[in-house]
């Protein structure tokens, strides 16, 4: 599957975790998934008209894993966008949909350490590749977004300054149906890869790089 990485950060607005509410609606607050994972499929606003999709089901076992205790990863935000008409020209269908998680390591002063931030976006874009490599209907892009870790510190000089990790899954097709479907391949892989890395964090690899 296509993986690459964006290099265009969004210096405009400095984002935290955890955040509070979104500015531009107040309603959609930040849940912390890891103490209530029971929340996961009756609080995410973006995918709950999407039920009937297998995808959406990829999708919520994607967070739930995630913010489980086998995961050394969690979530911050995550969106969904509906089908709508493609114009990214080299992939050439019809139609896209596209959505976001954003992924950070659970030990919080690791995101805080660009080596270890790197490791991240090259093992995601490593592993992403790697898998269905003759898979064209689908790809996901990288990047990262400069974040205030509130408990470490809030001031720029702090020790809380760091990075989330953004993963953005897009999907095409001829049609809605097919989108969704590559949208279901998507997110598979997103989840293989995570999970790959996640033993690697496990096996010490994180800590290697500062040995």
């Amino acid at each position: 599957m296509d993986a690459f990485v964006s290099e265009q950060i969004d210096n405009s607005t400095l984002r935290s975790h955890p955040w509070t509410h979104m500015v531009e609606n107040k309603q959609f607050i930040y849940i912390d998934f890891k103490k209530r994972p029971d929340l996961i499929r009756t609080t995410l606003e973006d995918l709950i008209p999407f039920k009937k999709w297998a995808f959406t089901e990829t999708f919520y076992s994607l967070i739930e894993w995630i913010n489980s205790t086998k995961s050394l990863l969690e979530s911050n935000d995550c969106t969904f966008t509906d089908v709508e008409n493609n114009p990214d020209q080299q992939y050439p269908f019809a139609k896209k949909c596209s959505g976001r998680l954003m992924i950070l390591f659970r030990d919080l002063p690791e995101n805080c350490q660009q080596k270890s931030i790197q490791w991240l976006v090259n093992n995601l874009l490593s592993q992403i590749s790697s898998i269905k490599p003759g898979f064209k209907a689908g790809a996901i892009c990288v990047s990262t977004s400069p974040t205030c870790y509130l408990s470490l510190g809030d001031g720029l000089d702090s020790g809380g300054m760091g990075y989330q990790v953004t993963l953005n899954f897009l999907a095409y097709g001829k049609n809605e149906r097919r989108c969704y479907e590559n949208m279901q391949q998507v997110l598979e892989t997103a989840q293989s890869s995570l999970q790959r890395i996640n033993k690697s964090i496990l096996n010490g690899d994180v800590d290697e790089l500062y040995n």
